[in-house]
């Protein structure tokens, strides 16, 4: 009786093991994006864009805000760091952090809520308003404000096909900080600040051609991972902006 009851387990576990190893079965990503140092325990090299690592990989982070941007062809783009509890990889979801607004800006607070903290600079700068309630005109109007080697610059940011253009004179100033006023009858009624975040051009093509080239899904998806990745690891973007740039950029 006790020999069948061996067997009977013995049996149970060889039939349960494949599933377990399939449950487990490593997967391939392939690197987007390294921030900080991550080495790879087995070989000691410096994990690079453009690589491909596997999900169950050793890997030695280097720093506290070492991370990784990688993306797989079925789950998309993840963030690759270290396990708080064990130090090994762990895979998350992108933060996806661009809000989806429900509705366009229609007031100038909120325009200046966009304009606040890291903006990315791509060229293609713009955000599209209501414009039927944001009225831009001679009284009411944006601008940006910016130092250039000492001297003072403004220009008025210009509505465009219902959407603010920001001057492509900040590509080429590239001020470190720069603030947006709103300006009505009574004058400068309210202002915010932003760092502008300049787009390396060759850069941006190299990291988002991996994200279309692995990605299985169609055009549209490629995009929004696109948009996504641009806003979490460089500053607030919009989707115009994205395509804009990936249309004149990339084939």
């Amino acid at each position: 009786m006790k020999t069948i009851t061996k067997f009977t387990c013995f049996a149970a576990l060889a039939m349960a093991l494949p599933f377990t190893v399939s449950a487990q079965k490593a997967e391939d990503y392939k690197v987007v994006k390294v921030q900080g140092e991550i080495h790879r325990v087995k070989t000691g090299n410096v994990l690079s864009i453009g690589e491909d690592v596997m999900s169950n990989e050793n890997l030695n982070f280097k720093n506290n805000y070492s991370r990784a941007v990688v993306v797989n062809k079925d789950k998309g783009c993840m963030i690759l760091s270290a396990n708080s509890e064990n130090g090994g990889p762990q895979f998350m979801p992108s933060p996806n952090t661009m809000s989806v607004r429900a509705a366009l800006p229609a007031q100038p607070a909120e325009v200046l809520e966009f304009y606040y903290g890291n903006v990315a600079i791509t060229g293609y700068d713009s955000l599209k308003i209501d414009d039927d309630k944001l009225l831009i005109g001679d009284d009411s109007y944006f601008t940006v404000n910016y130092d250039v080697n000492g001297e003072k610059v403004n220009e008025n940011i210009i509505l465009q096909n219902g959407k603010l253009v920001l001057p492509e004179s900040l590509l080429k100033n590239k001020p470190e900080k720069v603030e947006v006023c709103y300006n009505d009858e009574f004058g400068v009624s309210n202002k915010s600040v932003f760092t502008p975040v300049y787009i390396d051009n060759d850069v941006l093509k190299e990291e988002l051609s991996l994200i279309f080239n692995t990605l299985k899904v169609k055009k549209d998806g490629k995009l929004s991972a696109s948009v996504n990745f641009v806003n979490d690891f460089y500053g607030k973007t919009t989707s115009e902006a994205v395509e804009s740039w990936i249309n004149n950029n990339m084939k």
